[in-house]
Parts: structure tokens; sequence; C-alpha cells
């Protein structure tokens, strides 16, 4: 079970992975004119910014299962910190952007957060990866 619960994190983490950097890329290719107004807001980055969202939903039950299920609980080094750390501020992005798009109709300013938010999410995936790595990684260099 403990092999599946990881495949399943895994699988969440590139879910919201791609979410997130596909997101930030469509934003980024948008023109100016778009951007002012928050970007592709009727096409695709709602798509994916809720894809993001699905993985951020199947991330935290299996990360949490994971580490209760574990005998050993070394999970609970400084890189484990950092990685939950990263996590949360990934959490906190991902449903920020998610109440953008809801609000952004009624809302048409809100729209202008997004190029900021976006980037943050990105690299918020990339942190939470690198630091799951070294807290659970068995390499040695």
């Amino acid at each position: 079970m403990g092999n599946a619960l990881v495949i399943v994190h895994v699988l969440a983490l590139m879910l919201g992975s791609a979410g997130g950097f596909a997101a930030m890329l469509t934003l980024g290719h948008a023109k100016p004119k778009q951007k002012e107004k928050g970007g592709a807001m009727r096409g695709v980055g709602r798509v994916f910014s809720t894809m993001s969202l699905l993985g951020i939903l199947v991330l935290w039950p299996t990360g949490i299962a994971l580490v209760v299920t574990h005998p050993e609980f070394y999970p609970l080094n400084p890189m484990f910190w950092m990685k939950m750390g990263f996590a949360v501020v990934l959490t906190i992005t991902t449903v920020s952007i998610e109440v953008i798009y809801s609000r952004a109709k009624q809302e048409p300013h809100m729209a202008r957060l997004l190029p900021s938010l976006k980037p943050l999410a990105a690299l918020s995936y990339i942190m939470t990866a690198i630091f799951s790595v070294l807290a659970f990684g068995r390499f040695e260099v």
C-alpha cells in the first residue's frame, strides 16, 4: 500500500505542476492588453488552474497518509518542514487563483492579480518537489 500511496502522491504533484506551469505559460504568451485584463480569462487558463487545484486536492490526503503510515517518522526532519512550508504556500496560491477566476466576471479588477500569482504557484511546485526529494530521498552525494 505504501508504494501505491507514493505513486498517487507523485502523480498528484505532477498533475498540479503541469497545471501550474501551463497556466503560467498561457499567461506568458498573452498579449500585453490581454495581460492587463488578467490574461487568458476566457481561454484555457481556467482549465489549467482547475487541473492544478485537483492535484492539490489529491496531494494533501496522500501526503498525510504517507506520513501517518510511515514506520520511522523520519519525515519530520528540517527538509520535510521546508517542503511543508512550500506546500502551504502552493495551496494558498492555487486556491487564490481559483477564487480570482470565479470572481473575475463580477469584479474584473481582480484578474490583475493573476500575473503575479501564477509564477508563484509554479515556483512553489518546483520548491515542493525539490524539498520532497531532499526529505524523502535516500540518495547520498
